[in-house]
């Protein structure tokens, strides 16, 4: 390995004090270069590790997998293939007895019959017992091991199931019993084809599938064995087990394949009798509802998988220790070679571009510094090429900003050109073919269904002339059909190269074979990702289009979208505007007319209010006037006479205090009848008044008396709870007070009205009930008005604040009361006014106003 690094030319340039502080720098390369040897051996280290161990873990989870499935598979196997010897051994004793139900009974039938069940008993030694019964289900023979024979007995087995299911069914499997609780004993019966065989009743002693069981080799320390359907041990290799009667149902294995909740196609890890650790399987055992076990220690079964886990770790260690040397070695040859190109690196960025680096170790890092060389060639090189790269991006500014251009002047005609589109697509068209150096260009319109051509430009006359005023239907394969698939740009390099061409699609042989296109771009028009149309522009020769000029259609289709949804809102606008101003004149006639009338109606409402409230005062003002005239009567009586002592004149004193207390009195009342007054002519008058500050809470009450008067003059029978609330805090506010007391008297005057309303039609003991009530909000003063009346729906909440919008019936109120409310608080008075209802339970308004109104406010009550 050779590494040097000289200059390649004599005439290298010095190095700057930046590069030989670097070069100065090198005498730390042992630093550096311990860190990298560090570093490279331990990647490599975890490198080889992480994929011996992921190689590895890989290799078991799979072993593993493919072992259980083996597993899984084996016994299985071996459980259906134990359950179908079992099944056939009991068949093979099923048909040895079906000899003895072949002839039909006889006088002289027994003693042959008696015969064939001896030899039976010897050829079958599971069967220690065989009785035959006729077709009436009269016992006729029983031949025993176990006890003497029994001839023409004449036991009545008719109504035994022995009898009736073998006869129903031609065979009958009895329950597994235990004679002497401890050799387990089957019944098996079968009838004979004919009617007048009979039947021939079989004792089997179970024993005997010992036989049979202990042939079953399951792994080195397996077995299988066979379980009733009551969980009771019918056959074992442990013979032991089964003439001891044991009973299995404890187990899980067995309950959970005695409930079927056993899965076919997986194993079970279970306890065997024993108390150790096993892998069971099952099968049914058909016809006889029995099950068939096998069962394999787990050591055993997962014998293999822990060998191959030992495998694995001796490997990885192994594999570590050699990696570690590897890394050693692998990075005492790589730091060299960087080290030697980071000096380079230096003298590079030093600006001495003549020097070279020269690293012999025949791999990537030779060839990295050939790249560094190769650098400096260049940059010496790019001193002489910077003015054609110069002239390159001239060329592309260039390009810009006749694209920018382009897209000017097409605003400009948007501009000039309001809700006319013919000028606009014309000049898109032109624009996009030019900038992006095609032949021609093409924009269609979709409707749904098909292309219209909107616009055209350098289009060959005689492909315009074919395709004049006809709807263009794509071909499924062209690229006008995959754009209405995808909303998608699509480019065609080569027409005569493309699916739809070769298949012979009428659009595309007439862009090729007649207007000569070969290059094509489409791109889609979307509205809110709706296709409205396309912009194509073509080429005659095969030449792709560029992204940058795809970019530029892309953008000229966004400018159609935006015109075209100009043009249609313009005309809507025109139209509407139109409709608007007819409707106009008519509403403002309406709304004089109604403007009057809804004063008027307050106007009258007032007078009689206010009637009602000087009737009040007047009294008050008589009848105290009339008492002072009689006290200063009595004043004159007791002074007269003679001299006054210490009692006449405490007497005196006290008359002078009560009249002046009743005169006090009299001012009060008769500047209340003369506030009422005033007010009266305040809100007849046309126009709001001044502003000026006042008190809210006097505003609130005084509307309430108002009101309530009102109605009561109106309509005699009138009558409703008032709820007052008013926080004292409330204090002063800047408003128009006649403009204010009127959205008041409006707000009570329909809560009176809802209250009312709801009365007719509610049961006996409902109050209408009307609440008022003031909150300090620091610089913003609260009302509320609450009424327990008819309540407003939602849909009538939306409308409510409409000028002339009523729920009212005819001739009861003209729809201006809320409107003129909502004008006052919110535009006269820079307030809110907002509704909570629930219908038929209560509907409350909730007003703010501002302590102060703002300098802009509307004046004199012009809202």
């Amino acid at each position: 390995m050779s590494i040097s690094v000289h200059p390649d030319t004599p005439q290298t340039r010095p190095l700057p004090r930046a590069a030989e502080g670097g070069v100065a720098s090198g005498e730390a390369g042992p630093g550096i270069r311990t860190r990298l040897f560090t570093k490279y051996v331990a990647l490599f280290v975890a490198v080889v590790a992480v994929a011996l161990l992921a190689n590895g873990l890989f290799e078991v989870l799979f072993y593993y997998r493919e072992h259980k499935a083996a597993l899984i598979r084996v016994q299985h196997e071996q459980a259906e293939a134990a359950a179908a010897k079992i099944s056939q051994f009991i068949k093979e004793i099923e048909s040895q007895l079906g000899w003895t139900t072949q002839l039909p009974w006889s006088a002289g039938s027994i003693e042959p019959r008696r015969f064939d069940a001896l030899r039976l008993l010897r050829q079958v030694p599971a069967i220690t017992e065989l009785a035959q019964v006729d077709s009436s289900g009269r016992e006729r023979l029983r031949v025993s091991r176990l006890a003497m024979d029994a001839i023409d007995s004449g036991i009545d087995l008719s109504d035994d199931p022995k009898f009736t299911q073998a006869v129903a069914h031609k065979v009958f499997y009895g329950p597994v019993y235990f004679r002497r609780d401890s050799e387990p004993y089957m019944t098996l019966a079968q009838a004979g084809a004919r009617k007048d065989a009979g039947v021939s009743i079989a004792e089997v002693n179970l024993k005997l599938i010992w036989d049979v069981v202990s042939q079953i080799k399951v792994g080195e320390h397996g077995h299988a064995y066979v379980v009733g359907p009551e969980g009771r041990l019918i056959a074992h290799p442990d013979i032991s087990l089964v003439l001891r009667n044991t009973d299995l149902s404890g187990l899980a294995q067995v309950r959970a394949a005695l409930a079927g909740g056993a899965m076919p196609d997986a194993l079970q890890e279970a306890t065997n009798i024993q108390g150790q650790k096993v892998l069971t399987a099952s099968a049914p055992i058909a016809p006889l509802g029995w099950t068939m076990f096998v069962e394999l220690p787990v050591e055993e079964a997962y014998a293999a998988l822990y060998a191959s886990l030992e495998r694995l770790a001796i490997v990885l260690l192994g594999a570590s220790i050699f990696a570690v040397l590897a890394g050693i070695f692998l990075a005492r040859r790589m730091v060299g070679p960087i080290q030697a190109l980071r000096t380079g690196a230096e003298r590079i960025g030093g600006g001495d571009f003549a020097q070279r680096i020269s690293i012999k170790t025949g791999d990537e890092l030779e060839e990295l510094a050939d790249q560094f060389n190769h650098m400096g060639e260049r940059l010496q090189e790019s001193y002489a090429d910077l003015e054609k790269k110069v002239e390159v991006r001239t060329a592309e500014l260039t390009e810009s900003l006749e694209q920018q251009t382009a897209t000017s002047e097409v605003l400009q005609v948007i501009s000039s050109s309001p809700g006319e589109l013919t000028p606009v697509f014309q000049k898109l068209l032109e624009n996009a073919t030019r900038v992006c150096g095609a032949s021609f260009g093409i924009m269609n319109l979709w409707d749904g269904e098909g292309f219209t051509i909107a616009a055209d430009y350098n289009v060959p006359p005689a492909f315009a002339a074919s395709r004049k005023d006809v709807a263009i239907r794509p071909h499924p394969e062209s690229a006008l059909a995959a754009v209405v698939r995808t909303n998608q740009v699509v480019h065609v390099h080569d027409v005569k190269n493309t699916p739809a061409y070769i298949a012979g699609g009428s659009s595309l042989r007439g862009i090729s074979d007649v207007a000569g296109a070969r290059t094509i771009v489409v791109v889609p028009m979307l509205r809110e990702s709706e296709l409205i149309g396309t912009i194509a522009v073509y080429r005659t020769e095969v030449r792709p289009f560029t992204d940058k000029q795809i970019s530029v259609v892309e953008n000229f289709t966004k400018q159609a979208v935006i015109a075209i949804e100009n043009a249609r809102l313009l005309n809507e606008l025109r139209k509407r505007t139109m409709e608007l101003s007819q409707s106009l004149d008519e509403l403002r006639a309406a709304q004089g007319r109604l403007i009057q009338t809804e004063k008027l109606a307050s106007l009258g409402q007032l007078t009689a209010g206010i009637a009602h409230e000087i009737k009040n005062p007047l009294n008050f003002v008589n009848n105290f006037s009339s008492v002072s005239t009689e006290l200063i009567e009595e004043l004159k009586e007791v002074l007269q006479g003679a001299s006054l002592d210490d009692k006449t004149k405490d007497e005196v004193g006290e008359l002078t205090e009560m009249l002046r207390g009743n005169l006090e009195k009299v001012v009060q009342h008769g500047k209340r009848a003369d506030s009422i007054v005033r007010n009266m002519l305040l809100h007849s008058r046309e126009g709001s008044g001044e502003h000026r500050p006042a008190d809210i809470n006097a505003i609130v009450e005084e509307s309430l008396n108002l009101a309530y008067h009102g109605a009561r003059a109106e309509k005699p029978s009138f009558n409703v709870t008032l709820a007052r609330d008013l926080d004292p805090a409330a204090g002063m506010a800047d408003v128009y007070p006649q403009e204010i007391t009127r959205v008041f008297l409006n707000l009570v005057s329909n809560g009176f009205y809802a209250a009312t309303k709801r009365k007719e039609s509610a049961a006996d003991g409902f109050e209408p009930t009307l609440s008022a009530a003031t909150k300090n909000l620091g610089n913003r003063v609260e009302i509320r008005i609450r009424d327990n009346g008819v309540g407003i729906p939602e849909e009538v909440k939306e409308k409510m604040f409409n000028p002339f919008f009523t729920t009212k019936p005819a001739g009861e109120g003209t729809g201006l009361g809320l409107s003129m409310s909502h004008d006052i608080v919110v535009k006269q008075h820079g307030g809110t006014i907002d509704v909570n209802s629930t219908p038929g339970v209560f509907t409350e308004f909730i007003i703010t106003l501002p302590r102060m109104m703002a300098a802009g406010g509307t004046p004199g009550g012009k809202i």
